[in-house]
């Protein structure tokens, strides 16, 4: 197969546009962010983690049995890599330990931070690459999500007062933060620089589903987006932890929308960069 300056060109349209798109969705949550919307920190109760880890497990059991119906087609071991691979990058996790390290300074206390959301994400990815075996439709899949939510919970239950002790010893390495928002350009750099993580997650989403979701064009974007977000841990964030963040439910929702968008913006905005410069386009017809 020979590859032509075109078929550069193309890929770099690709790239820059998939860039672009996560510019535009970053700037969501800057912008709220500067414009007041509180940063959620939520107190949920266990039941509240339990069903976050069912609407995450949920949103990956979709992805998964959507490109390959029947887990036909791959391997135990292929399915979860690119499970993990979707987890890890779609939930940021090695952009959190970068961001502490460009605010704080305490990049050793970050990387040690990343024990705990790594072991969580191959857990979670490996039950979702199990449970995709029996999924054949709508209850198969909210009871595969029901069950891979209470071992992913039951797991963290089991493993953090193991890890905890362990990592308070590193607890010396810890930093106050040096910067608070609104931040100085270099940490600003920093943020949108490190977002391509999550943009990476989102084109192998987009690339994995693409070809068998639904035809129409917008449906295929909504899809994407609600994907995203859901994997992400967003929509559980919103309208489940909202009620345990803040004063008032709508206060905690609010605060957690700023995400919420972010993240349906760039499922939808990928979505579109891929059906006019990727090799779905063909596929998708016009809205």
């Amino acid at each position: 197969m020979t590859i032509t300056s075109s078929d550069f060109r193309r890929t770099g349209m690709l790239a820059a546009a998939c860039l672009a798109a996560g510019f535009i969705a970053l700037s969501i949550h800057v912008g709220m962010l500067a414009a007041g919307v509180p940063f959620p920190i939520p107190s949920p109760p266990l039941w509240a983690i339990w069903l976050d880890k069912v609407l995450i497990a949920g949103g990956l059991i979709v992805a998964l049995a959507t490109a390959w119906p029947g887990a036909a087609g791959a391997s135990l071991a292929r399915r979860t890599l690119v499970a993990l691979a979707i987890v890890v990058l779609l939930q940021e996790t090695f952009r959190v330990a970068i961001m502490n390290g460009v605010v704080t300074g305490g990049w050793a206390y970050g990387a040690i931070g990343l024990i705990k959301p790594l072991i969580r994400a191959l857990i979670t990815a490996l039950l979702c690459a199990v449970a995709i075996r029996w999924v054949r439709g709508l209850v198969s899949t909210i009871v595969a999500a029901l069950a891979v939510g209470a071992l992913v919970t039951a797991a963290q239950r089991l493993i953090n007062p193991l890890l905890n002790p362990w990592l308070a010893g590193f607890d010396h390495l810890a930093r106050e933060p040096m910067f608070v928002f609104p931040y100085p350009v270099h940490v600003t750099v920093a943020a949108y620089v490190s977002f391509i993580e999550a943009i990476i997650g989102a084109v192998i989403l987009t690339v994995l589903v693409w070809d068998r979701l639904p035809p129409r064009l917008w449906t295929r974007l909504a899809t994407l987006a609600v994907l995203a977000a859901l994997i992400k841990g967003i929509v559980s964030g919103t309208f489940v932890y909202g009620f345990y963040t803040g004063e008032t439910p709508w206060i905690g929702m609010f605060s957690w929308s700023q995400f919420l968008l972010e993240f349906l913006a760039l499922g939808a905005l990928i979505g579109a960069v891929w059906a006019r410069f990727g090799t779905g386009r063909s596929t998708a017809d016009a809205p």
